[in-house]
């Protein structure tokens, strides 16, 4: 057998925005500049190499800077998430950085043993913060402001999103890893080393269709071979499995070979030399456009495609000050133009616009559109509902902004407000609320599963404006591991002050979901507009 592989040596995403996916990685994440060249098979793009100090292999995300990429979405067959290392003990050093940065953050629950972060990079790309009690030695970039003791200490590992999994293990055993545990529909599998990215992930969810390459997406992963001899055995032995192996390229800083694992996902076996300091000292990396030698004679005309960049600390208003602003939205039902009723749907922390867009199924009455804002990072805003408001900002106000040019969109469309739903769950519940009680007029209806209005326990509930009117449906399990009864009585209070015609739906008992029943009552409250 060749000599064993220890681990990821890259990742290859996709960015929409030059400028701004360096900014983010190497001003907030303080990751070092490692490389500015051009994609290989689209030269006319730039190919971005961010990592530790020299750029050592375990510690490379890399991207394909494609302007005004459309969004991907991740599904089956693609990398859902990409994880690095910080020591356990600096977790709130970067959470509160990533706060200030003006990007959402939030605690993911521990993840075989290990507390997770979980944030999005400025298209939305999942990114996971894995704390470690004994976290490998770091070569801390001299170009960032993070001290050493924080600073991210290359890959945790990614984790593969799979309808199923055997034969993806197959693949990976084959490579060298073993499976090491397994949590729910999560099944961990281990290299036998000790290195950066010795981890893959696999999430088994046969539920999902498969994904769109874009923005915010995985292209593809790559793993460590020590040597070129080393890499050429590989090839045979996978050749044998059998796999589709592409012959060697040259990458200028390693070479590669490409296949296809039986999931969908795009895997890369890359040498660990020549390495990034080939054409470039170590003091100086990630500072010129460096080109291969077959482009040279291009260097003026290729130049010329390019944006200028510029490395700079960015001001917290600069970085994303709106974060939802640009997110995707999807669709279901009837055109906005000529529908008789619209409905906005909001998902809950840590779902997607596609997961709550699957009520409209349920819902679905002829000439009734359907639309689901996608919110960054899969959260509205980083901190409970009932957090101080300012904590919350400025997600929730962008999260609010939002809706509201949904809201306009539907009204341009000729859709009266007495024709338009705002219907939410969970996070989403509590967003519709807040939304309706800001901007009240007479709406068709808010529907909201499990939720209330934002804002710290001790606030009183006030809202100036009346919404006389609008019907309102407040329904939740008691208790709620996530919003109390208490605050669901006191929002329906608020909103019936204010002039809607209130239900109240109490569930003894019923865990964080949505129940037949209350969406057979919801569905009515909708037909009744029609």
């Amino acid at each position: 057998m060749p000599e064993p592989i220890v681990g990821l040596h890259h990742v290859t995403a996709i960015a929409s925005d030059p400028q701004r996916n360096l900014d983010f990685y190497c001003e907030v994440l303080g990751l070092r500049f490692v490389k500015r060249t051009v994609n290989f098979d689209d030269p006319g793009s730039y190919h971005f190499y961010f990592g530790d100090d020299i750029g050592s292999p375990g510690t490379i995300l890399t991207f394909f800077a494609w302007p005004h990429a459309p969004r991907g979405r991740v599904g089956t067959g693609e990398t859902s998430a990409v994880a690095f290392s910080v020591p356990a003990s600096s977790l709130h050093f970067w959470e509160r950085r990533i706060l200030d940065a003006g990007s959402p953050v939030e605690h993911a629950g521990e993840r075989f043993g290990n507390p997770v972060l979980s944030l999005g990079d400025p298209d939305g790309m999942r990114i996971e913060l894995v704390g470690s009690g004994n976290p490998l030695p770091v070569a801390a970039p001299r170009t960032s402001d993070i001290l050493a003791e924080h600073a991210i200490r290359g890959f945790g590992g990614v984790t593969l999103c799979e309808t199923g999994f055997e034969l993806t293990a197959k693949v990976l055993e084959k490579m060298g890893f073993r499976q090491a545990a397994q949590e729910g529909n999560c099944i961990r599998f281990i290299s036998p080393a000790t290195a950066p990215g010795n981890r893959t992930d696999i999430l088994v969810q046969p539920q999902l269709v498969y994904g769109n390459l874009g923005a915010g997406t995985v292209h593809h992963i790559a793993f460590r071979a020590p040597s070129d001899s080393a890499q050429l055995e590989w090839r045979e032995v996978l050749s044998r499995v059998p796999l589709n192996v592409t012959s060697v390229l040259d990458r200028t800083y390693f070479h590669s070979i490409y296949f296809r694992e039986p999931g969908g996902v795009l895997f890369e076996i890359a040498t660990d030399p020549p390495g990034f300091t080939f054409d470039e000292p170590a003091e100086h990396l990630g500072e010129a456009l460096k080109l291969p030698a077959w482009l040279e004679n291009a260097a003026l005309p290729l130049s010329r495609c390019f944006c200028q960049l510029n490395r700079r600390t960015c001001e917290k208003s600069e970085r994303m000050p709106d974060p939802h602003a640009d997110m995707p939205v999807a669709y279901a039902g009837h055109d906005l133009k000529g529908a008789r009723c619209a409905v906005i749907l909001l998902h809950g922390r840590g779902s997607s616009a596609e997961d709550i867009l699957g009520l409209a199924s349920t819902f679905y009455e002829e000439r009734i559109a359907f639309l689901a804002p996608q919110a960054a990072n899969y959260t509205w805003y980083p901190y409970s509902f009932l957090a101080p408001i300012e904590q919350n900002e400025p997600w929730l106000s962008s999260a609010i902004a939002r809706v509201g040019s949904l809201i306009e969109s539907c009204v341009i469309a000729g859709i009266q407000h007495s024709s338009i739903v705002v219907c939410g769950f969970s996070q989403g519940a509590c967003l519709a609320t807040e939304f309706i009680a800001r901007h009240p007029v007479y709406y068709g209806a808010l529907i909201a599963f499990t939720g209330g209005l934002v804002g710290s326990s001790d606030l009183e509930l006030w809202h100036d404006g009346s919404l006389a009117g609008t019907r309102a449906l407040f329904s939740s399990g008691d208790p709620d591991p996530h919003v109390p009864w208490s605050r669901v009585e006191a929002s329906a209070r608020e909103l019936e002050r204010m002039g809607a015609r209130v239900e109240l739906m109490r569930h003894p008992g019923r865990p964080h979901t949505i129940m037949d029943k209350e969406l057979d009552v919801a569905h009515s409250l909708i037909l009744s507009l029609l």
